[in-house]
């Protein structure tokens, strides 16, 4: 095999050096077939590049059956999909990287041994991410709360005046949320109060419905009056608690029959607890839509991966470090019909006399 045949190649050096990658690296076109392969990705399949690209990659073997899902589905949409942890032909587990390439239109699939994501590592790839949005939203954010203050302070009307206030009350917690990043480029914990859970979730409920009026005919709501409050930062949560209900409406937007449930409740059980800290507060968001990949898997918190054509993969990194940071954990369950993110908290501490 030639490594410069490799289409859509850069270069001849380029080419080369993914040739003597000490991984396997497969090229493969929009529609899912196989055009390149370096030695390496030939002698772990134990197929020639020959072979590789004369029909349906699925077929060839129940390693590239595995892999075709993954390939399918980035190729699908376009987008890069990363799938941690997988087993694949009796080995593993491997980290599948399948980059989409908008330039070449291809997709550059690339396996690696798997490597454990804690905290530190699942945040890297959007540290210094946080002071360029900061920067991006402060200057845009500044104008809409110029002009929702003027609508308050010229317009007669009563009515007016409570939505701009709304306004200028969400433009304020989005510039906060913007300082914590540009901070130290990462999420760090605000001035902390007691919250109390069934509001934080009407209010997130109420803004939705401020910006779409069709959200309340899909969302619905089923809390337990008796949770004791939690501590911690209220605007921190209220966003995650916003991607979570907005992953959801993203995912049944074109369902007739779609439902979305918030839900509060106290689970003390086996799961509502991570690292010894009891975290029996519990914040849910349950849709109907098709549920996730599981080519996903837990890889679905880390940054910059995502099932949305149009996404950027950072709403549940957010989550999840969010409820880190609250010493709380977030989890989900999901497979077409149903899927799941339970936000899991402690109760708040109080002070002792």
């Amino acid at each position: 095999m030639s490594p410069a045949a490799a289409p859509g190649a850069a270069s001849l050096a380029a080419s080369l050096a993914a040739d003597q990658a000490a991984i396997p690296i497969l090229v493969f076109s929009g529609a899912a077939r196989c055009v390149w392969a370096n030695t390496q990705a030939e002698e772990w399949l134990g197929l020639s590049m020959r072979h590789m690209g004369k029909g349906r990659f699925d077929t060839l073997s129940a390693t590239c059956a595995q892999l075709a899902d993954i390939i399918e589905q980035a190729c699908g949409s376009q987008r890069t999909v990363v799938a941690l942890g997988r087993m694949l032909g009796g080995g593993g587990p491997f980290d599948v990287h399948a980059r989409w390439s908008e330039e070449h239109g291809q997709l550059v699939l690339s396996v690696l041994p798997h490597q454990e994501m804690g905290a530190k590592a699942s945040e890297a790839p959007a540290l210094g991410f946080g002071r360029m949005l900061a920067h991006e939203l402060k200057n845009p954010l500044a104008s809409v709360r110029g002009a929702a203050q003027l609508i308050r302070r010229e317009t007669g009307i009563e009515g007016a005046r409570d939505l701009a206030r709304l306004i200028i009350q969400d433009v304020d917690r989005i510039t906060r949320l913007a300082d914590h990043w540009s901070r130290v480029g990462d999420i760090q914990l605000g001035v902390q109060s007691e919250i109390n859970l069934n509001l934080l979730a009407v209010n997130a409920m109420d803004s939705l419905h401020r910006a779409d009026a069709a959200t309340r005919g899909v969302l619905r709501e089923n809390f337990d009056p008796s949770l004791p409050t939690i501590k911690g930062d209220p605007d921190l949560l209220m966003q995650v608690v916003l991607n979570l209900l907005q992953n959801a409406l993203d995912a049944v937007r074109s369902d007739p029959a779609a439902e979305i449930v918030i839900e509060t409740r106290f689970d003390a059980g086996p799961k509502s607890r991570t690292g010894g800290n009891p975290t029996p507060l519990v914040l849910s968001v349950r849709d109907n839509g098709p549920g996730i990949p599981e080519t996903l898997g837990s890889g679905i918190f880390t940054p910059f991966v995502t099932t949305k054509p149009a996404g950027e993969g950072l709403g549940l990194a957010f989550a999840a470090r969010i409820a880190a940071l609250h010493d709380g954990q977030i989890d989900f369950e999901s497979h077409p019909g149903r899927t799941v993110f339970n936000i899991r908290l402690p109760i708040a501490k109080r002070d002792l006399p």
